[in-house]
């Protein structure tokens, strides 16, 4: 298992924007913190990782700031997407949740699973 740690105030998902000439952009805000979480997941992890994908996401709040938390697991599997897997469809498992701290931040644990699929058939 995997942990990396993403310092700060999480950031959600934001919004595709619409610019000039009709180009479809991603809000710098989310651009940036997507790079900062592939940056942290370079440091623990060498190759993305091939098999199915567990994904624990603990993301950590000052007080009554309440996040948009399915959002903020959107941006780290999006910042994680060819670097700690190849692609975020290999995601077969994920959890997050939402704890209010002292400190803001995304704790992410990533390990790879087997996934035991068995079919009843009935009569």
């Amino acid at each position: 298992m995997y942990k990396i740690i993403i310092p700060g105030r999480p950031v959600p998902k934001g919004r595709p924007r619409l610019g000039k000439n009709g180009n479809v952009y991603t809000p710098r805000r989310t651009k940036q913190y997507e790079e900062l979480i592939g940056w942290k997941t370079k440091e623990v992890i060498k190759q993305p990782l091939e098999g199915n994908i567990a994904l624990h996401i603990r993301v950590y709040v000052k007080r009554n700031v309440f996040p948009d938390i399915d959002n903020i697991a959107k941006s780290c599997m999006d910042g994680m997407n060819g670097i700690a897997y190849k692609d975020d469809k290999q995601v077969s498992f994920l959890s997050i949740q939402r704890i209010r701290g002292e400190e803001e931040k995304v704790e992410i644990e990533i390990e790879e699973v087997t996934i035991n699929v068995s079919h009843k058939s009935g009569s």
